[in-house]
């Protein structure tokens, strides 16, 4: 019986290593207490006491270390590009917002009869050049 218990760790260890897992979500970290979740048992199921689950313990941490190593070795590609495309499209809208308020001033000021000190003071020096 106990051959059967541990065969049945090892298949959940191999889904978890797939990432083909039927129980926990995809993607999760292989662990002990999700090698005995996937299989079916609790959490605790596999005990440090019990000389049985020696070598499924030595398998799932090399595991978890392969799997440990392999996100740290990949950046997460997704996430960069869609940074990056949030980052041009908020450029873009800065630059489109940008023109707006300049298409307006230019509107406010052709409407409005009141005109800026500063483009008085350079009419008249302008003026008086000529």
């Amino acid at each position: 019986m106990t051959s059967d218990v541990i065969l049945q760790y090892e298949i959940a260890l191999q889904r978890l290593v797939e990432n083909k897992p039927n129980i926990v979500p995809p993607g999760s970290k292989i662990t002990i207490n999700n090698v005995a979740l996937e299989a079916g048992r609790g959490k605790g199921s596999i005990r440090k006491d019990r000389e049985c689950f020696d070598e499924l313990r030595e398998k799932t941490k090399a595991a978890a270390a392969k799997q440990k190593k392999e996100n740290s070795a990949k950046p997460n590609k997704g996430a960069e590009k869609l940074f990056k495309d949030l980052y041009h499209e908020s450029l873009a809208r800065e630059l489109m917002l940008i023109s707006q308020i300049d298409e307006l001033d230019k509107d406010l000021s052709a409407l409005s009869n009141v005109t800026n000190i500063a483009t008085r003071k350079e009419k008249n020096s302008k003026a008086a050049k000529k």
